[in-house]
């Protein structure tokens, strides 16, 4: 058998999409600014318990956590693909559509990959765990 030869020109189905290359790329660029999501017991509870319908400040008394600790724990879950309704989210922590549209701007002009950047060019408007939501939607695609 004859070995056949490669062209050095990809064939055209082999060529990457520039829309999905760019958006692979803001994608990593996202989950790094977000930072890492380490799974927990604490957490999945939180999840759970947000399914059920309870609030915040009943799952971080539960768990003997502060209201914020329980917030990142639901956002944390949001942000690693876990099944939340995020509209449900977006009222607990209080972001409107507009805020929301704020926050996002912001995220995605961002260079320096950095959560104070982004909080101080919002003048201190939003909470850590606002902001944090809004880049775990955008992670997941997911808007308002």
């Amino acid at each position: 058998m004859s070995e056949r030869k490669r062209t050095s020109e990809p064939a055209h189905d082999d060529a990457p999409n520039p829309k999905y290359t760019r958006l692979h790329a803001v994608k990593i660029n996202l989950r790094q600014m977000y930072g890492k999501y380490t799974p927990s017991t604490k957490k999945s509870l939180v999840v759970d318990g947000l399914k059920n319908g309870k609030k915040f400040e009943e799952l971080a008394a539960e768990l003997g956590v502060a209201t914020a600790t329980a917030e990142v724990y639901g956002i944390d879950g949001l942000a690693a693909g876990q099944e939340i309704d995020h509209k449900m989210l977006s009222k607990y922590l209080q972001i409107s559509v507009e805020s929301f549209q704020l926050i996002k701007t912001e995220i995605l002009s961002n260079e320096d990959r950095k959560l104070r950047t982004i909080r101080d060019n919002l003048e201190g408007q939003f909470s850590y765990n606002q902001i944090r939501f809004v880049l775990a939607c955008l992670i997941q695609e997911l808007d308002l």
